[in-house]
């Protein structure tokens, strides 16, 4: 078993480029490159790129993790679920392992993408008073905020990914066996039945800390639900960004699917869009961190699916590849 250091992007495949890069700009992320064929989007980290489209058919392709080392995609590819090892054509260069996971989504195992030139001070948010006396809570001084007209939001790396899959648990063992995810939250189908109908999982870090998760797996049993792409979310620098984003997309007249709200599981403030080709988008920001010694939390599927404010779950959020 190797242990993943975090989620690189989702793959996505869609019939216009242009119709999908326009999206995603009003989103918040820049282009990387785009041919014929490919689109490949970027935030302000690092990251060569971060979301991945290939023209085609709607569908959900599969999901990419980053590797620690080349070492662990050896040992990926000497697994009978694996390939071998084979070059990236894709900006930035490195190398893949590639396999397929219970429901037949695409998992990607990447090392060697050469980073890009970013600005640190884009990635900070600004200071902001949490109320009081004192230099405690007051970081702001003597300075008011101002934050301009809606714009799009700015998205400092992916957050996570979602994927709808026939058995969580099922699922959630090929992903801990090959890539060492860990879980976070267990969604119950009912206190103390033992049933699992979604799984929250985290990268195993040891002690440094990591997002409360960066792969969820959702249940389609007993739903409308197709296995595929669940949803995608991004992480933004500040909560200005989750509202001066809103009101662009608002604007441009793309479909809102859930929010503003914050989330139960995972505690992030976040805001759910559908793409043109209905894939559902998060902007997400001040979520939960984690280091491996937190041991799983058992969550009722009445919390899981809930929020600690804001509007009620939408009865089509988690369908993005039925609609």
């Amino acid at each position: 078993m190797i242990k993943v250091i975090d989620v690189a992007y989702p793959i996505l495949q869609v019939p216009s480029l242009n119709k999908q890069e326009a999206f995603l700009k009003d989103f918040g992320l820049v282009t990387t490159k785009k041919t014929n064929t490919e689109l490949y989007m970027q935030g302000l980290g690092p990251h060569k790129f971060i979301h991945k489209t290939i023209k085609g058919k709607k569908k959900f392709i599969g999901s990419a993790f980053y590797a620690k080392s080349i070492n662990d995609l050896n040992k990926l590819s000497k697994s009978e679920d694996f390939s071998e090892v084979k070059k990236l054509k894709s900006p930035g260069g490195g190398f893949v392992v590639e396999a397929l996971d219970p429901d037949g989504l695409k998992v990607e195992v990447i090392f060697g993408m050469k980073t890009k030139k970013f600005n640190k001070k884009d990635l900070i948010a600004e200071p902001f008073n949490s109320g009081g006396i004192g230099k405690e809570t007051s970081l702001r001084k003597n300075q008011p905020r101002r934050v301009g007209k809606p714009r799009s939001s700015k998205i400092k790396k992916l957050g996570h990914l979602a994927i709808n899959v026939s058995d969580p648990s099922v699922s959630f063992d090929w992903y801990n066996k090959h890539l060492g995810l860990i879980p976070s939250d267990k969604v119950e189908l009912g206190k103390g039945s033992g049933i699992y109908v979604a799984l929250f999982c985290r990268c195993d870090l040891g002690k440094k800390l990591t997002d409360h998760h960066s792969f969820l797996l959702q249940s389609n049993l007993s739903s409308d639900l197709i296995s595929g792409l669940n949803h995608c979310a991004y992480e933004v620098v500040e909560v200005d960004d989750i509202f001066l984003g809103h009101e662009v997309l608002k604007d441009k007249n793309y479909k809102h699917e859930w929010g503003i709200g914050r989330h139960y599981a995972g505690s992030q403030i976040f805001d759910y869009w559908r793409s043109p080709y209905g894939h559902v988008h998060e902007h997400q920001t001040d979520g939960d961190l984690f280091d491996n010694q937190v041991k799983p939390g058992v969550i009722d599927i009445s919390e899981a699916a809930g929020m600690q404010w804001g509007p009620d779950i939408t009865k089509t959020f988690g369908n993005s590849e039925g609609v």
